[in-house]
């Protein structure tokens, strides 16, 4: 079911959530970071979690960002310290420069029939259900109660956790 679902969004894009998508640019940048960088390392993320995210995102036409994924990304990175944060942005301004930005405004989430989450989720899930919903995207996100809130309002996910250690994606 994994791969048919893989299948069928390829073509459209894969839309990460900014845990995952952390790992995989710190990952890019140096895979020896992914356990000793402070924020993927107290989410338990391993270079064999890299390494799953990396082959499933290399399936996809394009990778799916908002601008409050990026925002929260660079407050997340933040925690690096120089001289490896600048290395590390000229990394991440490289790969950035090739995803697909969905513009998720504020009038949009104000205007959505889904505002009463805002409360639960914050605005960087909102843009990420709004933009997956709009455009049909599969969502790649760690975390479980995105994931519920993605699946409830019938948006395909992918839940790292569910998947981690699978051997085909690791091959």
């Amino acid at each position: 079911m994994l791969r048919a679902t893989i299948t069928e969004y390829a073509p459209r894009g894969i839309l990460i959530d900014t845990n995952v998508l952390l790992l995989y640019l710190v990952g890019l940048f140096d895979e020896t970071l992914i356990e000793k960088f402070k924020r993927t390392q107290s989410r338990g993320y391993t270079r064999e979690d890299f390494a799953v995210v990396q082959r499933l995102v290399s399936g996809f036409a394009r990778v799916i960002t908002t601008p409050q994924i990026l925002a929260e990304l660079s407050n997340l990175s933040f925690q690096m310290e120089e001289p490896r944060l600048s290395q590390y942005v000229s990394c991440v301004v490289s790969a950035v420069r090739r995803f697909h930005e969905e513009y998720v405004g504020k009038d949009c989430i104000l205007a959505s029939p889904r505002l009463k989450l805002l409360p639960r989720i914050g605005f960087t899930d909102f843009s990420i259900i709004e933009a997956a919903m709009k455009h049909d995207y599969l969502v790649l996100t760690d975390d479980f109660k995105a994931a519920g809130y993605l699946r409830a309002n019938r948006c395909a996910v992918i839940n790292l956790n569910q998947i981690r250690g699978e051997r085909w994606l690791a091959q």
